[in-house]
């Protein structure tokens, strides 16, 4: 169970919702589909792949611009490879082939030649040296379209023998002798709407990501009970573990952080009127008024003058200062995690290592999950309140804490790895299970001193730019080098 590589996976999002042919009805809500998706699949602090490796197409007008769009990704994605396609599935009348239709797609004799033959999609997949292929068809399989429906034919065994390819995980919207239904009305097509609906969601009381055989699996609950077509799959060689997303409906603290990467938002803009937040970052200042703006304090002593003066926006100044008094105090540690000395020396045999090190990235998981807890909804309600002579200071300096935590934590797991004494052919596991901390440590303390600096210059700022507001719009981005995760899995797997 894991989610895609975002830098090595690639998503193609293909959606015909206009017909030339009288015999094929527009399916509009075809467009929010595709639009909707792209969102998801590609939302900076949600998604699970980056927005230059999902292309879309919308209302291909014919088999050569659909071509050239799988098989591109096909050729370029080496971890995950998912097509989606909806529209009007077709099957040809002398062989019951499948095809999928295009703007000028006309059924009947011409269906061959003017609507895409599913197995050239199916070639494409079977040529790509993606790990996990994955084919998502929101469409059904007849000879004809009927209006509100995207029709069918055929059993589902005769239609899974032709979709099926080795290592390749299939989801069609409903079986051989179903309908997939597109309402009129509706934003989004039924099977793609619930579809959606679980990925942004999740699943209540669901592992921490959404693998495609637990998705699956409440796709044919949520759509039977609400009386729409009973979506189908096909699964070869273990496809169905690959996740693609998290699972927001389980809570934070039961759900581990990905390894590989994780996006935490931080600080939101307050002027914008769907964010209900009361920002760490944001001072506001009396037109006409004259302030000494005081800087972040660097000691103790100044710290509690802070706390005790409480001047304007004095609870922002207290979370800085906090922070830079936490991270200085891990100052020594610093140096010894530069130097890349260790914690301490364990002797270990080369199967006691590789047991250390998956426990290990299973703890280094759980330190990143730990970021949202340090700017949980609920800890910043508590801790700045709308008025700061409300705030509470000692929230607020608990809340730096927890962030100077994770950072001596990331530190701590790393020297800890390298103070392992294996033996010398362990020596390159040793060191790339260390590095993997090396980016998210420095991730965090530029986070920090970057914070620091952006308050500390808010009273220079205020005076030369005579705002009556500043804010400061941060955000912090855990994320793991993807060479030296590509290392440590090469390293493990040959040591295993």
């Amino acid at each position: 169970m894991r989610l895609p590589d975002s830098e090595k996976s690639r998503i193609a999002l293909i959606g015909c919702s206009q017909y030339r042919s009288s015999e094929l009805p527009d399916v509009s809500s075809i467009k929010n589909n595709i639009s909707a998706l792209f969102e998801t699949f590609t939302n900076p602090l949600t998604g699970i792949i980056k927005p230059q490796n999902c292309t879309t197409l919308l209302d291909p007008e014919d088999q050569s611009s659909i071509g050239e769009l799988v098989t591109a990704a096909a050729d370029q994605a080496e971890d995950l490879l998912l097509i989606y396609y909806a529209g009007h599935g077709l099957l040809s009348a002398a062989r019951h082939e499948l095809f999928l239709s295009t703007v000028n797609t006309a059924p009947g004799m011409r269906l061959p030649f003017t609507g895409v033959d599913y197995s050239h999609i199916r070639d494409a997949c079977m040529g790509s040296r993606a790990r996990t292929r994955v084919v998502i068809l929101d469409c059904c399989y007849s000879g004809r379209a009927i209006t509100g429906a995207l029709s069918t034919s055929e059993s589902d065994a005769k239609f899974f023998n032709q979709v099926q390819v080795a290592g390749t995980y299939v989801l069609a919207a409903s079986p051989g002798h179903g309908v997939a239904k597109a309402n009129p009305g509706d934003r989004f097509t039924s099977f793609s709407g619930e579809l959606l609906r679980i990925l942004q969601e999740g699943i209540p009381e669901g592992e921490s990501l959404l693998t495609l055989n637990s998705i699956y699996k409440h796709l044919q609950i949520s759509l039977r009970a609400s009386g729409n077509p009973i979506p189908q799959q096909q699964i070869t060689e273990n496809s169905d573990v690959m996740a693609l997303g998290r699972n927001y409906a389980v809570s934070r603290d039961e759900q581990p952080s990905d390894a590989r990467i994780i996006v935490t938002p931080l600080f939101m803009n307050p002027v914008a009127d769907e964010v209900n937040i009361n920002p760490l970052s944001s001072g506001t200042f009396v037109d006409d008024e004259t302030l000494d703006v005081p800087r972040v304090p660097l000691t103790l002593a100044g710290r509690e003058e802070l706390i005790r003066t409480k001047p304007p926006q004095w609870d922002y100044l207290l979370y800085a200062s906090s922070l830079r008094l936490g991270v200085d105090s891990l100052s020594e540690k610093w140096e010894r995690y530069e130097a890349g000395r260790s914690a301490k020396s364990r002797k270990m045999s080369i199967a006691q290592l590789c047991h250390y090190v998956d426990n290990s990235i299973d703890k280094l998981q759980k330190i990143t999950g730990r970021i949202d807890d340090c700017f949980s909804q609920e800890l910043q309600d508590r801790a700045f309140e709308t008025s700061p002579d409300r705030a509470d200071p000692e929230l607020i300096k608990r809340m730096a804490s927890e962030l100077v935590g994770v950072y001596e934590d990331y530190m701590d797991w790393a020297m800890a790895i390298r103070g392992i004494v294996a033996p010398h052919k362990a020596a390159r596991l040793i060191e790339m299970t260390a590095l993997i901390a090396d980016t998210p440590v420095r991730q965090v303390k530029d986070f920090i001193d970057q914070y620091i600096s952006e308050i500390d210059a808010l009273g220079e700022r205020y005076a030369t730019e005579q705002a009556a507001s500043i804010i400061v719009n941060l955000t912090l981005t855990i994320t793991v080098d993807n060479d030296v995760l590509e290392a440590f899995l090469e390293e493990r797997k040959r040591l295993n």
